[in-house]
């Protein structure tokens, strides 16, 4: 006959079973919220990182002073953005005059720091020449002794003369001996000197000599 344990051994052994059980468990739920606590830590700091704003600092450019002078209401020395156009600083010397001569400029070039600014005025319209009376050589004289007249009647600049130190390529072509190949020669070796000096540096230029130089020699000035 097999035989049973005593009563109180069973029940001793059903509730030592259960205090193992709660253990586990308490654990398991500090073990989850350990695991929480450092996961939300961790993601605060990235948020928290990414809030920090950069600031960048763009400098402002520095404004450019350009001389305005000739065909205007207003000529002198303005102050500009270092972006405006040429346009722009015309219209702060009071816009052009009734006389200017606006096609041969490039109003929209950008300003640069010390440019001179020349507004001319347009040029005279030549005397026409009486059709066909007189011989071919009649009418040449007459086209060649209207010139300087012609070239002398320059109200925009002092006495009348032009200066090769500021003279656009149509002002330079108005000259006696002077073309449009001459004159853009006469640019560009202006700009290659800087300025020119004296007028014998006309001279450097292939196919002007002594005679074309006397010739424009009263018409024309240094500044």
């Amino acid at each position: 006959m097999r035989e049973e344990p005593p009563p109180h051994f069973k029940s001793a052994g059903r509730l030592s079973a259960k205090p193992g059980l709660t253990a586990v468990a308490a654990w398991a739920l500090v073990t989850i919220a350990a695991i929480f606590a450092l996961t939300g830590a961790y993601f605060l700091g990235v948020n928290n990182a990414t809030v920090n704003e950069v600031e960048i600092l763009i400098p402002t450019p520095a404004p450019v002073v350009v001389q305005v002078v000739g065909e205007v209401h207003s000529p002198g020395v303005y102050e500009m953005a270092s972006d405006e156009r040429v346009f722009a600083a015309i219209e702060a010397a009071g816009g052009v005059t009734d006389a200017a001569d606006v096609e041969s400029l490039n109003l929209a070039a950008i300003v640069n720091d010390g440019a001179r600014i020349f507004v001319p005025s347009v040029p005279p319209t030549p005397l026409p020449v009486s059709g066909n009376s007189g011989s071919v050589d009649e009418r040449n004289a007459e086209v060649s002794d209207a010139s300087p007249r012609l070239l002398a009647a320059t109200p925009d600049l002092p006495g009348g003369k032009i200066d090769l130190n500021s003279a656009t390529l149509e002002e330079l072509k108005s000259l006696p001996g002077i073309g449009d190949t001459r004159g853009k020669q006469i640019i560009a070796l202006r700009e290659s000197v800087g300025r020119f000096s004296v007028l014998e540096q006309l001279l450097e230029i292939n196919g002007i000599g002594e005679k074309t130089l006397e010739t424009i020699r009263p018409l024309v000035e240094l500044r």
